[in-house]
């Protein structure tokens, strides 16, 4: 097994319990993202979901930095922790660098309002 040597890691975290006001039903929420960027120029991207069902993703793929974005070009995926086998795709998703964060700005999760912080540099 080979080692990569870690350029930057971006994390977010949210965890709550939540509970019906009448009945006293508690549920977890949980919601958490995490992103390597690998000094050979790959990343690799860990996203887990947990509220009203769970929503699991890893990404793959190769990453560069340009005008203060960064550009993620997805190249495979897997949907579950399960999944032996790695789907390739063709994707890609740009963020802005603000200091210690990074924001999406186009893709699937441009709509959200998590930002991922940067955990290792």
């Amino acid at each position: 097994m080979v080692s990569q040597e870690i350029q930057s890691e971006y994390a977010y975290k949210k965890e709550k319990t939540k509970q019906k006001s009448k009945s006293g039903i508690k549920w977890n929420y949980v919601d958490s993202d995490s992103l390597v960027l690998y000094k050979d120029g790959t990343f690799h991207r860990t996203k887990f979901y947990h509220y009203h069902e769970i929503i699991y993703s890893e990404l793959k793929g190769k990453w560069e930095i340009e005008k203060d974005n960064l550009i993620l070009n997805i190249k495979l995926e897997k949907e579950s922790k399960s999944d032996k086998k790695w789907t390739e795709i063709n994707s890609t998703l740009i963020y802005r660098i603000k200091k210690r964060k990074i924001k999406p700005i186009n893709g699937i999760e441009f709509y959200t309002v998590r930002n991922l912080k940067l955990v290792k540099k």
